[in-house]
């Protein structure tokens, strides 16, 4: 296992929406059902959706100080520059250390539709400045920053892009500047993972000998769910959802084929993500009970 990467020995991971105001009591309360129902990590989203919310940073250190673990969403195209090394170290600060590096969604289709979208840094310069945090206590200016970091880092991909060869140069380009572990993109159906990993594993067995694979999972329990996450870039959902026209009747599908999901691919992948369009406890230990 990497050093400072004790996320690693998870094999299930929760995601979450923070609050959208002050009340984090209600929030906290979620995450712990979710772990006594088997969720082993908890997942802070950073403004998913381009939606207003509270930073990650605060209810990540809230529920690192309350003792769970904590994977953090860390989105570039909503920071600049120096706002990235700046919340870097102030998560650092406040023992955030597990983070899992995105460009985010777009700003510009969310709350405020004027909000900027910052490319200040490419995804790869966010990879290579925590790399640099973590092995030279510097930043990509060169510039010594005082203290020991120790950051966990994760990337995302697309086992769908029909251009693998692009897709797992993207991977070893994070790779190289230190990512240990990749989130896939939801996935509804297990041969779309199993002929990604079938080709990526020829192209560059080294690195996937070395990283650690979740699969992405979503289960919907309403319909108007399903049909806003079906116009979401990056997810694609089966026709055969579409079916199903009641929430009861699409929850109970929906989860069916989550599970088959995890049969299927849990010889070839590390663990699972269970995305935060469940809130129902009962959903999260069946899946957990999958998984583990």
């Amino acid at each position: 296992m990497i050093l400072g990467c004790e996320l690693l020995e998870k094999r299930f991971i929760l995601e979450t929406l923070p609050p959208r105001g002050t009340n984090w009591e209600k929030y906290v309360e979620f995450c712990t059902g979710a772990v006594k129902s088997g969720a082993q990590v908890i997942a802070v989203t950073d403004l998913p959706m381009g939606s207003s919310r509270v930073s990650p940073i605060a209810p990540a250190h809230i529920l690192v100080e309350k003792g769970f673990e904590v994977l953090m969403h860390f989105s570039r195209t909503t920071r600049n520059a120096i706002r990235i090394e700046g919340d870097l170290i102030a998560a650092h600060m406040l023992g955030v250390k597990n983070l899992l590096i995105l460009s985010g969604d777009d700003p510009r289709v969310g709350t405020y539709p004027f909000a900027s979208y910052i490319e200040d840094f490419s995804i790869y310069d966010v990879f290579k400045l925590v790399e640099l945090m973590n092995k030279k206590s510097e930043n990509l200016a060169g510039v010594k920053l005082y203290g020991k970091f120790d950051f966990c880092t994760g990337g995302v991909f697309s086992p769908y892009e029909k251009d693998v060869v692009g897709t797992v140069n993207r991977m070893r380009g994070k790779f190289d500047n230190g990512c240990a572990f990749f989130i896939s993109q939801p996935v509804f159906l297990p041969e779309a993972m199993e002929t990604f990993l079938s080709k990526a594993l020829e192209m560059d067995d080294e690195m996937f000998s070395k990283v650690k694979i979740y699969v992405a999972l979503m289960v919907f329990e309403t319909v108007s769910q399903m049909e806003y996450f079906s116009k979401v870039p990056g997810v694609y959902v089966p026709k055969e959802y579409f079916n199903h026209r009641t929430d009861e009747d699409l929850k109970a599908y929906s989860l069916k084929r989550v599970l088959d999901v995890v049969e299927a691919l849990r010889p070839y992948v590390h663990g699972f993500y269970l995305t935060a369009t469940v809130r129902d406890f009962e959903l999260i230990q069946q899946v957990a009970e999958a998984v583990l």
